[in-house]
C-alpha cells in the first residue's frame, strides 16, 4: 500500500531532465545585472539546482486553465531554443520584463509561463497566450505552481526497443532511416542525462 501511494505521489510532482549546470551562478547575477531585476530566491534554487531542462509528458492545471510543459528555460549549456540566450539573440525578453514578467518555460503551444520580477507580482506565475495576446495571473507562488505539475516517468527507449513496441501494437508506419534518425537525434540528446524529481 504505500508503495502505491508514493508512486501516486510521485506523479503530482516535477520530473526534468535537468541542464547541465556548468557556469549557471555566475550567468544568473550578470543577466540579474544587466536587466536590474533580481529573480525571488526559490527560482533561483531552482535554476542553481537544474539549470531548467526538458520535462517530457508533463502538465499542470489551475482551477479551470490547463497545458502541457515542454521545457523549463535555462542558462550557459541549456538546449539553445530554452536558453535564455536564445530569447536575448532574438530580443523576446525586453517586452516581458518591462511588464514585470520573465518567460521561464513554454508549452506545446509555444505560450509562455511567466514568473513575476516586479514589486506588485513577485514570484507569482502567470501564463501568456501568444495567439490571444492575453495574460493569465494565477496568484500562485514559484514553489506553489511547481506542486500543481504532473510529470510521468519517461524512460529514452532505443531504436529496436521503439521498433519492437510498434510491432507489438501493429504500426501502420513504416520505420526507414528518416524515422531511425529522428529517434537517434533524441537518444542522443538525452544522453547521459537522469530524469529527476524536482525538490525545492
Amino acid at each position: 500500500m504505500l508503495a502505491i501511494q508514493d508512486q501516486r505521489k510521485g506523479e503530482k510532482m516535477l520530473r526534468i531532465f535537468p541542464f547541465d549546470k556548468t557556469g549557471v551562478s555566475e550567468a544568473v547575477l550578470q543577466f540579474e545585472e544587466n536587466h536590474d531585476i533580481l529573480l525571488p530566491e526559490e527560482y533561483r534554487t531552482f535554476l542553481m539546482n537544474y539549470n531548467g531542462g526538458n520535462t517530457l509528458q508533463t502538465s499542470f492545471k489551475i482551477k479551470k486553465e490547463s497545458s502541457d510543459i515542454r521545457a523549463f528555460y535555462g542558462f550557459e549549456n541549456a538546449d539553445y531554443e530554452y536558453n535564455f540566450q536564445y530569447f536575448l539573440d532574438h530580443d523576446f525578453l525586453s517586452e516581458h520584463i518591462q511588464a514585470g514578467y520573465l518567460p521561464i518555460a513554454e508549452d506545446s503551444f509555444g505560450n509562455y509561463i511567466l514568473l513575476g520580477i516586479s514589486k506588485q507580482n513577485y514570484n507569482l506565475i502567470a501564463f501568456f497566450d501568444h495567439e490571444k495576446q492575453k495574460l493569465i495571473p494565477y496568484h500562485l507562488s514559484f514553489k506553489e505552481f511547481l506542486a500543481t505539475i504532473k510529470s510521468k516517468v519517461y524512460k529514452i527507449k532505443s531504436i529496436d526497443e521503439r521498433i519492437q513496441k510498434m510491432k507489438e501494437v501493429n504500426s501502420p508506419v513504416i520505420v526507414d532511416d528518416e524515422l531511425k534518425a529522428l529517434w537517434q537525434e533524441e537518444i542522443d540528446r538525452y544522453a547521459g542525462r537522469e530524469q529527476v524529481i524536482v525538490r525545492l
